[in-house]
């Protein structure tokens, strides 16, 4: 009896001091993003692309590397962290870069570029680099951003309205309040648009 007993002691160290290998989480993958905003993407990806004319919604996720959007229909990156680059070009509708009532700041690590889209607001994101903003034609907002080097919004095209873009006094104005750069915000050559601006830090060069 006694000697059962010291064997199954033994064998009990032995399990204890070689434990099973804790399971790894599986890497992060490249996606193509194609769905509606009532079903959002969550979880982390590597990079994501959206293709033309699909559509892509992002919730709480991360993206480890790029998201790259070409001629989408709307492009929704809601309280989601990507590490490298955003970068949209020729959405048809809605591009919105930001959090839930723009509540706290995500992140992008390097650039945010927009270009040739239609209703651009980008709000409460902390970038490490730039925000550009360029050939866009619908509404443009910047809402308390933090840019370590510039803000640009420049060589954007005179407003063209679109069904679904509400009512608004001065719709084809762009905005910008409470923005911050460590380098400068630069708004010019936008096609005689009328420009509000309220405490942005430095100040607003043409």
């Amino acid at each position: 009896m006694r000697n059962s007993a010291l064997a199954a002691l033994a064998a009990l160290l032995v399990v204890l001091a070689h434990p099973a290998p804790a399971t790894s989480a599986p890497p992060a993958k490249n996606i193509t993003c194609d769905n509606t905003a009532s079903t959002p993407l969550s979880g982390t990806y590597k990079n994501v692309t959206v293709r033309p004319g699909d559509s892509c919604y992002l919730l709480d996720a991360t993206v480890t590397g790029n998201l790259h959007a070409r001629d989408p229909h709307t492009v929704r990156v809601i309280d989601t962290e990507v590490r490298r680059n955003i970068m949209v070009m020729g959405a048809t509708h809605d591009v919105v870069i930001g959090s839930r009532g723009c509540a706290y700041d995500p992140v992008a690590g390097n650039n945010i570029m927009v270009k040739k889209s239609h209703n651009v607001v980008v709000c409460w994101m902390t970038v490490k680099n730039n925000i550009k903003l360029s050939q866009n034609d619908g509404r443009i907002s910047l809402f308390r951003n933090t840019v370590g080097r510039n803000i640009q919004v420049t060589n954007n095209l005179a407003y063209a309205p679109q069904a679904g873009d509400g009512q608004h006094k001065r719709i084809n104005a762009i905005r910008l309040r409470h923005n911050r750069a460590g380098g400068h915000i630069t708004v010019s050559r936008n096609a005689g648009r009328p420009v509000i601006a309220h405490h942005n830090s430095p100040a607003i060069r043409g």
